[in-house]
């Protein structure tokens, strides 16, 4: 009886050690990369270097105008009382949960509609986790 305890210790033991050796998997941190790398590392080979403040220059220099529009004080004060307005997400309400919403989303994009970009109907309050999956479908 106590050889069958020590064997399964044993077995245990090595059990437990494998599982620890075999390092879980996250997704690469650049926006829609769906590439799995280890859990220690924070970008795919291919995105490696890519950084925000990478990210924030290269949209400063290339889009200007859209820049612009979501500083002005017209896009703001439309954004806070559409949050006012619609305080929970609305895609969340959809599916019958309730949760805060955090951005205003344009429904039609403003590189696809420029004109829109002020129109109420245009807009929606999401959480989170509904503009990622909206926004990076592509």
């Amino acid at each position: 009886m106590r050889l069958l305890r020590l064997q399964l210790a044993s077995d245990c033991l090595a059990l437990s050690l494998r599982i620890f050796i075999i390092k879980p998997k996250k997704r690469c941190n650049k926006a829609s990369c769906r590439q799995l790398i280890d859990f220690d590392q924070t970008f795919c080979d291919k995105h490696k270097g890519h950084t925000n403040k990478q990210y924030n220059y290269e949209r400063y220099r290339n889009e200007p105008t859209y820049i612009a529009f979501y500083n002005s004080s017209a896009w703001r004060k439309l954004r806070r009382q559409k949050l006012i307005d619609q305080p929970l997400c609305e895609r969340c309400l959809r599916k019958g949960f309730v949760t805060s919403a955090t951005i205003v989303h344009h429904i039609i994009e403003t590189k696809v509609d420029w004109d829109k970009r002020l129109d109420w109907e245009n807009l929606e309050s999401v959480c989170f986790a509904c503009h990622n999956r909206v926004d990076h479908k592509s």
